[in-house]
């Protein structure tokens, strides 16, 4: 395409050195303007005739997309719903393979199966592998007993235990007991109480979280009527960061430590509303 324009489009004349007559140069402006004008026309004209790829195609997901394979399909369908989705994160990212080729051999090729230790997603590479993007909750969770259990064991949870392959989602505090009991129960002798506990910490954690999200909104309705007091922001900058960090804290399983934690970012919240009302 390229070449075609080079070919129906003469180059420039070098524009001479001497002085031109003032009919000359207004004459030399107006075919040099035009000149372009026509260029720019002539390749919009060819890149709607012969248009382009589309930019970011991914062969795994056009492939994938296609599949008719019940398990196949679901998984592809659990995919395209998730936040990885949404983020541009793409097969190729977790599994590897090759996206730029249309040979599904040759796609396939740096793929391992999933039951292979070489894998990316064999079951004890992927915290790693999630770790990559989420590094704070990888930091946290490799300080638990959990996740020392899982390398040394392979007993206990991983990143997708709670949050899935595909879909991932995160859990609600209703959901706890579907997880914990697993391994936590009366039967197993082996912490049976931490379920409950673990969910009143979730259930705290999402009420945070709305108050959290309350406040940032009447903050920002405050800032578009000029009212938003400095305190105010600052009171909940502080609780934003100190959420974020209870939430890495949650990956290590310490609860406790999440509970009272959460205490002080009801508080931040608190005065933050407060400095609101005085503005």
């Amino acid at each position: 395409m390229t070449a075609a324009i080079r070919r129906a489009v003469p180059p420039r004349r070098m524009v001479s050195c001497f002085p031109m007559t003032m009919e000359k140069s207004c004459r030399f402006v107006y075919n040099l303007v035009m000149f372009d004008y026509k260029a720019v026309c002539f390749a919009a004209i060819i890149l709607l005739l012969f248009p382009l790829g589309a930019a970011g195609e991914n062969g795994c997901v056009q492939c994938h997309a296609s599949l008719t394979s019940p398990a196949l399909r679901q998984s592809y369908q659990d995919w395209k719903a998730s936040v990885h989705s949404r983020s541009g994160i793409t097969c190729e990212f977790c599994h590897q393979g090759d996206p730029d080729t249309r040979s599904k051999n040759e796609a396939h090729r740096p793929i391992y199966d999933s039951l292979n230790p070489k894998s990316a997603v064999y079951y004890t590479n992927i915290p790693s592998l999630c770790g990559g993007c989420h590094q704070g909750e990888y930091d946290a969770f490799t300080t638990s007993r959990h996740y020392r259990d899982f390398m040394t064991m392979g007993v206990g949870p991983n990143c997708v235990t709670c949050h899935d392959a595909m879909s991932t989602k995160i859990i609600k505090a209703e959901q706890i007991e579907i997880f914990c009991t697993v391994c936590h129960n009366a039967k197993a002798k082996l912490l049976p109480d931490v379920t409950s506990h673990a969910r009143a910490v979730m259930q705290q954690l999402e009420a945070t979280a709305r108050d959290l999200s309350q406040a940032e909104a009447s903050l920002g309705r405050a800032e578009n009527r000029g009212m938003a007091e400095a305190r105010a922001k600052g009171f909940l900058s502080l609780a934003e960061k100190e959420f974020s960090a209870c939430k890495q804290d949650w990956h290590a399983f310490k609860l406790n430590r999440v509970a009272t934690r959460l205490q002080g970012v009801e508080n931040l919240i608190r005065k933050g509303r407060e400095a609101l009302k005085r503005s």
